[in-house]
C-alpha cells in the first residue's frame, strides 16, 4: 500500500514527461504513455482496495484492546475492598474506563507508522536527492528544524 502511494508521483513523472517538450528523457511512444497512466490507475486502485480494509481490521483490533482494558479495570475495581477504594476517587475510574482507555483505539492505528515513516522519509529523501540534488538537503533539514515543535 504504501509502495504504491510512494510511486505514484514517480509514475506520473513520467506521464507528464511524454507532454513535455521533446528532451533526452521524455518517452518517445504512445504505448509507453498508457502504460504509464494505466499504472497510475492500477496504483490508486491498490491503495483504495487495501487501505480501507486495513484500517478496518486495525480499528476492530483497537476496539478488542480498549474492551480487554476495560473489563480488566472493571474487574479490579470489583475485587477491591471499600478500605482500599476509599482513597480513590469514583471519578478517577470513570475517567480511565472513558477516556484513557480510548488511547489504544489511536495505538493501534499508528503503531505501523513508527517504522514505515522513517524509511518513507529516507526513500523520500533519495528519490529527491535525485531529481534536484543538493536542494533536496536543504529542504529535509528544514524539515527535521520543525519536529521539536510538534
Amino acid at each position: 500500500m504504501h509502495c504504491c502511494r510512494m510511486s505514484q508521483p514517480l509514475l506520473l513523472a513520467k506521464l507528464i514527461a511524454y507532454y513535455a517538450p521533446s528532451t533526452s528523457t521524455s518517452i518517445t511512444s504512445k504505448e509507453e504513455a498508457y502504460f504509464y497512466a494505466a499504472a497510475v490507475v492500477f496504483c490508486s486502485l491498490l491503495v483504495v482496495l487495501f487501505h480501507y480494509p486495513y484500517m478496518i481490521g486495525v480499528l476492530h483490533a483497537g476496539m478488542k484492546l480498549r474492551v480487554a482494558c476495560c473489563s480488566l479495570v472493571y474487574r479490579k475495581t470489583l475485587k477491591l475492598s471499600k478500605t482500599a477504594l476509599g482513597g480513590t476517587a469514583s471519578g478517577q475510574i470513570v475517567n480511565l474506563l472513558a477516556n484513557d482507555v480510548n488511547r489504544f483505539d489511536f495505538f493501534t492505528v499508528f503503531i505501523h507508522h513508527l517504522w514505515v515513516a522513517p524509511v518513507q522519509a529516507c526513500i523520500a529523501c533519495y528519490l529527491m536527492y535525485q531529481e534536484v540534488e543538493y536542494s533536496a538537503l536543504f529542504g529535509l533539514a528544514f524539515l527535521l528544524l520543525f519536529i521539536p515543535f510538534q
